[in-house]
């Protein structure tokens, strides 16, 4: 992730690269310009170059500005407030970023670019509860050992398994006859994540050790729950008393999703003949073997595709576009399914109305969020050349190679 500039390194640095006249490099959409910094304050930096190029900029242009001090690369977003002759005056954010030496440099996009998405589940109509997180169906990296010859000797390697280690296990399959049920099945099936329970007499976990969010935590339960637990009480707490009082000391519930479909999920308990307290590695035992059965289900065509269903495309919002990726935004409010690191995207981008576009696939690199939005930072992968040739057209000044080059190669 890229650092901040703090506030005594900014004013620093910037009357450095004042004093020695050090080149800037400012990219709009299509167009860019050099200079050298003619004066700065809180909110504003003044850039000197020649009028011709200063011309190609007009005022609220957005710009992604970038200079360097001792071999120390900074950027930062802007926009442009004023054009003088030569002199362009950009505005000036509160933080400033040292360059994340990406593979192309990111610029604002074109006003008239357009980008939409398919996610690689839209044909797939599954009768199966939703939920609220889409994960890529990738064969996860094996480590326990199980047998992924066929779906047969899979399930009879888990069974093997966990009759050693578990009192009870066994898989559970949703479909139009069979919905979830208990308050643990809804729980896992709006979430989308594992429940552990280390203990019946115990609340659930306060935390996510996984970085990528792979267990329910008690706050998250709380909120499943909701108000109603002011006037009945948790229902996950009375489930809990019930398991207690019948022997069970321990159990997990890990949801089989196919894609953002949860198709059913791994039990695992332990009562009173195995008094042991399930753990994280019973979490990432049922994780990967989820994670198996899931991409075993789709090489053998479990579900198929609805050939004649027509999705519509999800248009987020571009923050920035590069030859090598985007930074995109949307909304909580209509974009309901959050994306896990590594979905894959088909992205179709154009310019205006003319009804031609650029087509390639993106892997969501990373992802944060704000109170309003959620921001995906997609890589493109293996893109078509001619489509790069396009997309470098639309975003890059005379298509040069200079400025779609490595951040860490840009000369400065």
């Amino acid at each position: 992730m890229p650092k901040l500039v703090t506030f005594i390194e900014k004013e620093f640095i910037l009357n450095q690269v004042k004093k020695n006249a050090s080149r800037i490099v400012v990219f709009g959409s299509g167009k860019s310009i050099d200079g050298t910094l003619k004066s700065f304050d809180k909110e504003t930096l003044i850039l000197s170059a020649t009028a011709k190029a200063a011309d190609s900029f007009k005022p609220w242009d957005p710009v992604s500005v970038f200079l360097s001090y001792q071999s120390q690369r900074v950027t930062f977003p802007g926009k442009v407030k004023k054009i003088c002759g030569g002199e362009l005056v950009i505005g000036l954010p509160e933080n400033l970023i040292k360059a994340p030496q990406r593979k192309a440099v990111r610029v604002p996009p074109p006003k008239d670019l357009k980008l939409e998405f398919l996610l690689q589940n839209e044909r797939i109509r599954i009768d199966c509860p939703e939920s609220g997180e889409y994960s890529e169906l990738q064969m996860p990296a094996l480590s326990v050992g199980f047998d992924t010859g066929t779906i047969h000797s899979l399930l009879e390697s888990f069974r093997e398994k966990t009759s050693t280690m578990y009192s009870k296990s066994g898989i559970v399959m949703f479909n139009k006859g069979r919905k979830p049920e208990t308050v643990e099945e809804r729980l896992i099936s709006d979430i989308g994540r594992t429940l552990l329970v280390p203990s019946t007499h115990s609340p659930l976990p306060s935390a996510d050790p996984y970085p990528e969010g792979r267990i329910i935590t008690q706050a998250m339960a709380e909120a499943f729950e909701g108000p109603s637990v002011f006037l009945e009480g948790s229902a996950l707490e009375r489930s809990r008393a019930e398991k207690t009082a019948s022997g069970v000391v321990s159990e997990l519930y890990c949801p089989i999703l196919y894609y953002q479909y949860v198709v059913g999920y791994i039990y695992l308990m332990n009562d009173e003949t195995r008094k042991t307290c399930l753990d994280y590695r019973a979490v990432d035992f049922s994780w990967e073997f989820s994670r198996i059965l899931a991409y075993s289900l789709k090489a053998n065509n479990y579900f198929r595709l609805d050939e004649e269903y027509a999705p519509n495309p999800y248009k987020p919002q571009v923050v920035d576009l590069s030859a090598g990726g985007c930074l995109l935004l949307m909304p909580k409010a209509a974009f309901k399914v959050k994306l896990k690191n590594g979905s894959v995207l088909d992205i179709a981008i154009s310019r205006g109305d003319t009804g031609e576009s650029v087509a390639m696939k993106g892997r969501v690199a990373r992802r944060f969020d704000d109170k309003e939005n959620d921001y995906y930072g997609v890589a493109f992968m293996n893109a078509d050349q001619d489509a790069l040739v396009e997309l470098r057209k639309s975003l890059y000044a005379d298509d040069s190679s200079r400025f779609a080059c490595d951040e860490a190669t840009l000369e400065l």
